[in-house]
């Protein structure tokens, strides 16, 4: 049976070209409802992971009639061209889209916001005046099918041009394609009646797999994990796989560029449980926001975190515009982008020789898991102002210093993996960022706010609350931060600080950490030496900025280390201890 309302995709290869093949699918079922019932009443579409395979679920089965021996439909992919492709070489009843194009496009947007922003134009009245030259969203794709150095144009254009030149026999295509997945394992039978049938019509039934659509075939260093290096593996596959495949990438696919390297980075979402409508709405945004991203400097770690950050984000906006009460009300799978997408496949091309990029790397970051359950609309916009904090912080570290990169690294790790050792980890080493940067004369550093910190712990490792809603952590938080941020601060601003800057003392807290007995001893000095700083500037000035510290504070500190361990403990003092003050304001920091 063909026409039904659940079809499967398969997880061969265990890459992104299964993730191809399951969004080209869905597309072209999205395309022949709404042909066959208008736009506005076509069924729903749903994308979800289900192990081996994935699932395309329409909210009504798919219908005989829907087939007409006279269907055609434009190809949902289009056709690329640049100044040297022939008038004749463009395929007819095809879309298409120019690389030189759409990169002039491009150029002249930059060129206008520059000026803009020269005139002192910004913000939201900066957007508006650009809204009309805005490149389209999907533009980074064109671009980097278009590149001549990936060597895809040519092969991609050869597939999509197919559909049209085998116009008068798409509805055998659309039938045998709906044969071929109707089950989770396939319908080898039914794409070999194809072949022998309207498989005829297209110049190559079986195509040269290319290693754009096939990260897992092909020459190089090509395998999920660096085990192997393929000498020759390339096969020919069928068109119609193919074809799906050149399809789906226009709905996934999130191409960026590494501007150190000149390499490219190819993002490819991941369903979990995902409605095909609200994917292209989500991803419209999100490439709104990779488009303002490209002003600043992306480096490939930094890539990695903010594309994981601004996709998330783009999910949020989504629910706080959809979700009209206060008070939400909807399926949680709905609201929840982690429950929703399972994170991004990335390949990474480099230019190994000066005309062809190489593909050396595929990993899996999967999307942040500390969103939680958003119930209300304030919670949902204290969920963009975390990932907004976060933003703001990984935006300024510098990848080409090798500090910059192993906090980059831990904090990838974290976001990326939910490993809230690496968190610790960046938040020790971002501790010496802060204090180095001011020393170098910069007037503001970003850093975390106690409150979004809580934030971030409630979502993603509520076991910790306890420790930061202590009071006794508290104070002990707000003496390291009035020792060494505060202080830092004022004199980066040429205020009196009346107290010295504590240099170090995060890094020694870390490495006590390790031994309890260690770490309660230097706690207990540093909050001795605190006290009696205190206690000298009241004396020597008649002034005291910070109150001092109880005995109660360090019994209830050790309390917590008894608890939950010395490590857990130093590690939140630290990321406490080095945020701002919740009074202090920040640069804007928003995407405008």
């Amino acid at each position: 049976m063909m026409y039904q309302d659940t079809y499967f995709v398969p997880k061969r290869t265990g890459t992104y070209a299964d993730v191809f093949l399951a969004y080209g699918l869905a597309t072209i079922l999205d395309r022949l409802a709404g042909q066959a019932k208008g736009e506005f009443a076509k069924p729903r579409i749903e994308i979800a992971d289900s192990g081996p395979y994935y699932q395309i679920r329409l909210s009504e089965p798919v219908k005989k009639d829907w087939i007409q021996d006279s269907l055609f439909f434009r190809s949902p992919a289009p056709f690329l061209t640049n100044q040297r492709t022939p008038a004749g070489e463009v395929p007819p009843d095809t879309n298409t889209r120019d690389v030189d194009a759409t990169w002039e496009q491009v150029r002249t947007y930059q060129a206008s916001r520059s000026a803009l922003r020269d005139r002192g134009v910004s913000g939201s009245g900066l957007e508006q005046q650009l809204r009309d030259q805005e490149p389209p969203g999907d533009w980074t794709i064109v671009a980097f099918l278009g590149d001549v150095r990936m060597q895809a144009m040519k092969i991609y254009n050869r597939i999509v041009g197919y559909w049209a030149q085998s116009r008068d026999r798409v509805a055998e295509h659309i039938r045998a394609i709906l044969r071929l997945f109707s089950t989770p394992w396939g319908d080898e039978e039914s794409l070999q009646a194809w072949e022998r049938g309207a498989g005829r019509a297209i110049p190559k039934a079986r195509e040269t797999a290319s290693q754009l659509l096939n990260p897992h075939q092909g020459k190089g260093l090509n395998e999920p994990k660096a085990n192997a290096l393929r000498i020759d593996n390339i096969k020919d596959l069928p068109w119609l796989e193919e074809f799906l495949k050149a399809v789906g990438l226009w709905a996934c696919l999130v191409p960026r560029r590494v501007v150190d390297v000149e390499d490219w980075k190819a993002y490819v979402l991941a369903p979990l449980r995902l409605d095909f409508r609200v994917q292209r709405e989500v991803m419209a945004r999100f490439n709104r926001y990779l488009w303002n991203e490209r002003r600043r400097d992306e480096t490939s770690l930094k890539s990695d975190v903010t594309s994981l950050l601004l996709f998330t984000r783009a999910w949020l906006d989504y629910v706080e515009t959809e979700q009209t009460k206060e008070d939400f009300d909807a399926d949680p799978a709905a609201l929840v982008p982690e429950k929703a997408v399972a994170g991004f496949h990335v390949a990474q091309f480099k230019l190994l020789s000066r005309n062809a990029y190489t593909m050396v790397n595929l990993s899996f970051l999967n999307l942040p898991r500390w969103t939680g359950t958003p119930r209300l609309r304030a919670e949902v916009l204290a969920l963009k102002e975390v990932i907004d904090e976060h933003l703001a912080v990984i935006r300024e570290i510098d990848e080409t210093r090798s500090d910059g990169y192993n906090l980059l690294r831990s904090y990838r790790d974290f976001v990326a993996g939910n490993n809230w050792s690496a968190f610790f980890d960046f938040a020790a080493g971002y501790s010496h960022e802060i204090i180095r940067r001011y020393n170098e004369g910069a007037r503001w550093v970003p850093t975390f706010s106690p409150s979004n910190l809580g934030r971030l712990i409630m979502a993603g490792n509520k076991p910790l609350l306890p420790i930061v809603q202590n009071e006794g952590f508290q104070n002990v938080a707000y003496a390291i931060r009035y020792s060494t941020v505060i202080p830092q601060s004022r004199k980066a601003h040429g205020q009196d600080s009346l107290y010295e800057v504590r240099y170090g003392l995060g890094a020694e807290l870390k490495r006590k950490s390790t031994v309890r007995d260690e770490f309660i001893v230097a706690l207990s000095n540093f909050m001795q030496s605190y006290n009696q700083e205190n206690s000298q500037k009241l004396e020597n000035t008649g002034q005291q900025m910070r109150r001092d510290l109880r005995t109660t504070d360090l019994e209830e500190v050790v309390r917590l280390v008894d608890e939950y361990g010395s490590e857990v403990v130093a590690s939140l003092l630290i990321a406490y201890g080095y945020a701002r003050e919740p009074r202090e304001v920040e640069p804007d920091s928003t995407q405008s």
